[in-house]
This record gives C-alpha cells, sequence and structure tokens, in this order.
C-alpha cells in the first residue's frame, strides 16, 4: 500500500497561517482513514510539537511537517500547495507555498519516518521535481510525480 493517495492531495488550499494550513491538512489525512478514530487532536499536538521543536521549512517555498503519534493507524504523505505563501518560521523568515504533511505510527516511527523524510527532501532539490509539482493540474497527476520521485 502506497503512503500516497489522491484524497491526501490539494492544490488550490487557502491557508490564512501555519496552524490553519497543518489544520486543513491533517484534516485531510484523518479524512483518508490514515488516522485512529477520534485521534486527531493527538496528531494535531504531534505536529504543533514537532514544529515548536525546530522549524520543518526545508527551503525553496516547501515544508515538511510532521508528526509521530499512535493516533496515526497507517503511514501517509499529504500534499498541498497553498494559493498564497504563508509565513513558516519568522525567525528565519521562511515562508511555504507548498506542504508535504507526514503520519506515522509512533510504534513505526524510526526508520520509516526517516526514509520518508530523506526521500521527500532529496526530491525537492531537484529543480524537475519542483517544476513539475508547480505544473501538475490535478491530484493524479501529483500522485504520479510523488511515486516517480520518491521510488
Amino acid at each position: 500500500m502506497s503512503i500516497f493517495s489522491t484524497e491526501t492531495i490539494v492544490l488550490q488550499m487557502a491557508a490564512k497561517d501555519k496552524q490553519d494550513a497543518l489544520t486543513q491538512l491533517a484534516k485531510r489525512i484523518e479524512a483518508a482513514g490514515k488516522l485512529q478514530p477520534g485521534g486527531f487532536d493527538n496528531y494535531m499536538l504531534s505536529l504543533l510539537k514537532r514544529e515548536e521543536e525546530f522549524s520543518t521549512a526545508v527551503g525553496y517555498n516547501y515544508a515538511i511537517p510532521h508528526g509521530k503519534s499512535a493516533a496515526v493507524a497507517m503511514p501517509a504523505v499529504a500534499f498541498a500547495r497553498l494559493t498564497q505563501p504563508i509565513l513558516w518560521d519568522e525567525e528565519e523568515d521562511d515562508w511555504a507555498e507548498n506542504l508535504f504533511m507526514i503520519a506515522v505510527p509512533a510504534a513505526s516511527a524510526g526508520d520509516e519516518h526517516i526514509k520518508i523524510l530523506t526521500k521527500l527532501a532529496a526530491a525537492i532539490m531537484d529543480d524537475d521535481f519542483r517544476e513539475h509539482l508547480d505544473q501538475a493540474k490535478d491530484a493524479s497527476e501529483v500522485l504520479d510525480i510523488m511515486n516517480k520521485f520518491t521510488a
């Protein structure tokens, strides 16, 4: 089973700030059935705690928020292309316009979490990957790009 799905891809997400973006994308992961029943708040706490420790902005107007939580039923990656860039890290003046959100069960977080994060970070460094994502017209196209560049 793939960690990517069209259900967790949003190409025109309007978010007023980081908190709003995290909430909207986490709700997508919940709606796709990737969280335990009633696990939304716990998963959100894991995302916010991670952001407090260190910003997940990775450059190129991308951020990779991620949470390891017992509230996660199965690993998933969501993607959002924002309608307007938002300030992701005020201290570093990092902005985000594209988000990859990783959800990983706490019990299997170690290796799996790092593998996903490493593959996404490497893909984001690739000019072709970013250009293809910018030009993608629908969720299926984004899914194909993500699978191709992170295989």
